[in-house]
């Protein structure tokens, strides 16, 4: 079970990751100026910011389910 939510928790991540760099890649690409650019990095920054703490979460979950299973034994 913990094993499977690991890589549930990977694979989430890695898809979160490939958009982000594919959204960011696609804005790059019609960067018209500087203003653009810093505005499309902070949004990326707010972005890598909600992985974060979307991992973190996970994070915690995960170290909950291993509580309750390290209980059940």
């Amino acid at each position: 079970m913990k094993r499977y939510l690991l890589m549930a928790a990977v694979f989430c991540t890695g898809i979160a990751v490939g958009l982000v760099l594919a959204h960011g890649t696609l804005s790059a690409q019609s960067a018209g100026g500087d203003s653009d650019i810093m505005s499309r990095l902070d949004s990326i920054a707010k972005s890598q910011d909600e992985l974060i703490s979307a991992v973190k979460s996970i994070k915690e979950d995960l170290q909950i389910v291993k509580i309750r299973v390290t209980q059940l034994q």
